[in-house]
């Protein structure tokens, strides 16, 4: 927090609105525990709506989108920080609250969920704890601010968010009583709206210790609501839950295929959800992740390989040398190509299915264990040297045969003699088979 310029602006422009700050929250939580800060929001004494009076002459960029809420925001530098009223609550509705300004710091700290985002800390970096966040931190605790079915009732989200700091502040023994009473409240999150939905669990996804998040997910049985929203009747409907407690394969893709998630435009919502839900749940991901078209465009992929699957001999794999292994998930790739895509036209790495789409689709056909013996995500489709040009004039020579279909019977011919073959190879291949077929023809 002490490189960022824009806190030091923020609290003067405070101060000339005759009102003190606070940095509240997630910034000290995460700066105690030397985790990266991506947030940085703040508190003031007094109401939002006086505050955006006493700076309306100023030349501010701001944000007053959710003043109904008694927040809004500065925008300094590209950056944006959330400023926001001492609050408490008048209503709460399990997904949002009617709230109004309150003129005490400790009236705000007792309306937020944990003790350890219950910290303040002021201008002269004075840190003030109600209720003693701090210890809870170095101690690794993680504790409800009063009582926890409260503190839920009052926003359903509170639920996951439990799950998300139990992968920093683990909670290995949750006491049996308090368990019970959430598990009866797990079915409130389906009244969530799918933004905060989504947005906690990309937030689970991203930590660290990440499968202790999910496991309390399974714990609670939140796994069996996340994918459903309250329906017209109001009637909440479990689903089966995560069909696996073992996370590797989510560990495996956060650690070696984030690269590649951005260079697709995917994200690990929609190549996470199909490994920890059935496919008959495909339906329900996309619309309660409200995937945009290239995601579902890629679930729907993920669902022909796997109503495609071939039959693959994991016992003689494991028998392989890498490179072995490399050239065999290299021709299972173009077998699945040939299957899916049985217009079969064109070169391999102009098809209309990304080459990196496959080596998603290969951890739903492969255990671990056998995806570990290879750099999956740095796999390289191999450089066919043959031209378009030089199939061309071996067909215009002919007059016979769709170019592209030549182009696949020339990759298909070189996949097969395991990526060896020269362009003479291929070329003189062609040439007899396209004997062969002015024969048959004839």
């Amino acid at each position: 927090m002490n490189e960022d310029k824009n806190i030091k602006i923020i609290f003067n422009i405070v101060k000339s609105a005759n009102a003190k700050a606070w940095i509240v929250g997630g910034a000290i939580r995460d700066y105690l525990i030397n985790q990266e800060i991506y947030d940085i929001d703040f508190v003031i004494n007094i109401d939002i709506s006086l505050f955006l009076e006493n700076i309306s002459k100023k030349n501010i960029k701001i944000n007053s989108t959710n003043i109904y809420y008694k927040t809004i925001s500065i925008i300094l530098n590209n950056k944006e920080y959330h400023i926001t009223s001492f609050r408490k609550d008048l209503i709460s509705f399990g997904r949002s609250a009617l709230v109004d300004f309150t003129n005490t710091l400790y009236e705000d700290a007792k309306r937020r969920d944990f003790t350890i985002n219950a910290l303040y800390l002021d201008e002269k970096g004075n840190l003030i704890d109600p209720f003693g966040g701090y210890k809870d931190i170095i101690d690794k605790k993680l504790r409800f601010i009063g009582d926890p079915i409260n503190r839920i009732e009052e926003d359903h989200l509170r639920i996951l968010r439990f799950c998300r700091f139990c992968g920093t502040f683990p909670v290995f023994d949750i006491d049996q009583n308090l368990k019970e009473k959430i598990i009866k409240k797990a079915n409130k999150i389906s009244i969530l709206s799918n933004m905060r939905i989504r947005n906690e669990l990309h937030k689970i996804l991203m930590v660290t210790n990440f499968e202790l998040c999910l496991s309390m997910l399974v714990t609670l049985e939140l796994d069996k609501y996340i994918l459903n929203k309250i329906n017209k009747s109001n009637k909440i409907n479990k689903h089966t839950g995560f069909k696996t407690k073992d996370f590797k394969i989510v560990n495996y893709i956060k650690t070696y295929g984030l690269n590649i998630i951005n260079s697709e435009k995917l994200d690990l919502i929609s190549i996470v959800m199909p490994h920890l839900y059935n496919l008959e749940n495909f339906d329900k991901i996309i619309k309660r992740f409200e995937l945009n078209k290239r995601k579902i465009k890629f679930l729907n992929f993920i669902k022909q390989l796997k109503n495609n699957e071939l039959i693959v001999n994991q016992n003689t794999m494991k028998k392989f040398t890498s490179n072995e292994i490399e050239l065999y998930v290299l021709k299972l790739i173009w077998k699945y190509r040939c299957k899916i895509n049985k217009v079969n036209k064109g070169f391999f790495m102009k098809d209309r299915i990304p080459f990196n789409w496959y080596k998603f689709g290969l951890l739903h056909v492969f255990p671990i264990e056998i995806i570990k013996l290879i750099d999956l995500f740095n796999l390289k489709w191999p450089t066919l040297t043959l031209t378009r040009k030089k199939i061309q004039n071996l067909q215009d020579n002919t007059y016979l045969k769709n170019i592209d279909d030549l182009i696949f019977k020339a990759e298909d011919f070189w996949v097969n003699n395991d990526f060896n073959s020269s362009p003479e190879n291929i070329l003189t291949f062609l040439e007899s088979y396209l004997v062969k077929e002015i024969r048959y023809d004839n």
